[in-house]
């Protein structure tokens, strides 16, 4: 199965007078894994459901390969779905479920049941063939789901929230086996997901919606290190990134309060990120009081107030210094600090 390199090329969608999607541009790398994030209503499904035929098009192109598609019907683009709900027939066997589009299609017998087993040892369900969707986990459905949207040896598999009726543990359990299936079968798959476990662990690349728009399409690495926008700093982390008003005043960061912050070269105005694990507990620098404490097992996460009277979220190892402190004191390396414009909420290189 190869990948084909998806492009999109200036993309809107209207519904009536409303604009879900004004004017998209992007393109997916052949075989690329890309996960599509953001917060409900964002047009993240929207985008989605176009490149699978499901939507049409409103202006613009989208192109698998060199080939327009935005006029093509659904069945004739070469691409396959994996839906949240599964959509499998209850009446029929794993192998008839897996094998029905084959069998439109008027595939022989022969080469159909080749290709069951082929997608069946790929997916696990060797010994699954047998048995009807209600005999079955909720991982083995999407297990099933899987298989049979890859057993038409499609160039682009879309997948659309797939994880989201798995409880914790089989999330986690598919997370890996998503992850080792795209290397074995080499499409481009393009998975939507409001979740950003799912998004930083599965994606080469992230593109991140808000509102209809890219904040920013990257590494999930560049994305979580160096954010482009304030909405990007905020969404992906969790906790998320601290971000306070601060004012650069000859290399020294002050907090609006006029509390010294760290040194960082700026001068004026300015949105200061600092990411909760980043900060520090030390026995000098912002003095804080503790307003409240979760432990999670392996670190803490404690919401503090400065004497200033800002507000910060930090995460401390179990048992680090201070930890169970009431009141504690900070300290920011001036390297852990990302500085976004207050006006346009662009990032600050």
């Amino acid at each position: 199965m190869t990948g084909t390199r998806i492009t999109i090329d200036n993309v809107t969608k209207r519904y009536d007078r409303v604009e879900v999607i004004p004017g998209l541009s992007a393109q997916f790398e052949a075989g690329e894994f890309t996960v599509i994030l953001g917060p409900s209503g964002c047009g993240k499904s929207t985008l989605l459901n176009m490149l699978a035929g499901l939507e049409e098009v409103t202006s613009g192109r989208l192109l698998f390969g060199a080939r327009e598609v935005q006029n093509v019907p659904a069945k004739d683009r070469g691409c396959a779905m994996v839906f949240q709900n599964y959509a499998l027939y209850p009446h029929m066997s794993v192998a008839d479920n897996i094998g029905y589009s084959l069998k439109l299609a008027k595939v022989r017998k022969a080469e159909r049941v080749e290709r069951i087993a082929a997608v069946a040892r790929i997916a696990g369900l060797e010994g699954y063939l047998d048995r009807r969707p209600s005999q079955l986990s909720g991982g083995q459905r999407q297990r099933v789901a899987i298989a049979r949207a890859i057993v038409r040896e499609p160039g682009v598999l879309l997948f659309d929230e797939p994880l989201s009726n798995l409880d914790a543990k089989l999330r986690n359990d598919m997370r890996i086996e998503l992850s080792n299936l795209h290397k074995r079968i080499g499409a481009t798959s393009v998975f939507v997901t409001h979740d950003q476990v799912e998004a930083m662990t599965l994606a080469d690349r992230i593109l991140i919606l808000n509102e209809g728009q890219i904040e920013q399409f990257a590494t999930p690495g560049e994305i979580y290190h160096r954010p482009r926008t304030t909405f990007v700093a905020e969404f992906i982390g969790a906790p998320a990134m601290n971000l306070l008003k601060a004012r650069g005043e000859g290399g020294n960061l002050c907090l609006a309060s006029g509390t010294p912050m760290t040194t960082v070269a700026h001068e004026g105005e300015v949105l200061a990120g600092v990411r909760p694990e980043r900060i520090e507990l030390s026995d000098a620098g912002l003095k804080a009081q503790v307003l409240y404490r979760e432990d999670l097992g392996s670190h803490h996460i404690l919401l503090v107030q400065l004497d200033s009277g800002e507000q910060m979220r930090l995460s401390t190892s179990q048992g680090g210094a201070n930890a169970d402190s009431s009141e504690v004191f900070l300290h920011i390396p001036p390297d852990a600090v990302h500085l976004f414009d207050p006006e346009t909420q662009q990032r600050i290189n």
